[in-house]
């Protein structure tokens, strides 16, 4: 796997936690990278980082919950904290749905070996408050 481009990587990562999004009864509005949906719609900044509204990899609605659920893929090579995945970061979390409320639900898939560098630095750059509305997935696809 270590063979494959960095956008192949970054695709397997979408697939997969698009497949994921699909198999938890997720209605998927979005995702980048496939014929099956449509692309992701851009998401409004309200003022953070370079000011530019930003397109997750997927989009979704729970419609248990009401939820947006917006999933996004990192590889862990100088993208988890680069000025655009926070800004991202912050943008997808300050979404909500607009009938029921609901703030975002922000799911992170990254190779498994980079999920303690990435809850390490989330505290850094998130709110506390905010902890609670992300999830990571850590994918064993892309090998250590």
């Amino acid at each position: 796997m270590d063979s494959l481009k960095e956008e192949q990587q970054r695709q397997l990562l979408i697939d997969e936690l698009t497949g994921l999004f699909a198999k938890s009864g997720l209605k998927i509005i979005g995702a980048v990278g496939t014929d099956k949906y449509d692309a992701p719609p851009r998401l409004r900044n309200e003022g953070y980082g370079d000011q530019d509204d930003k397109r997750p990899d997927i989009f979704a609605l729970d419609e248990k919950t009401g939820h947006y659920v917006i999933g996004v893929a990192r590889l862990g090579l100088n993208d988890l904290e680069s000025d655009h995945a926070l800004t991202q970061y912050n943008v997808f979390l300050d979404q909500f749905d607009p009938r029921t409320g609901e703030r975002a639900r922000l799911i992170v898939i990254l190779p498994a070996a980079k999920v303690a560098e990435f809850n390490t630095l989330i505290t850094h750059y998130i709110h506390p408050d905010l902890w609670g509305s992300i999830s990571v997935v850590g994918s064993d696809a892309l090998g250590a």
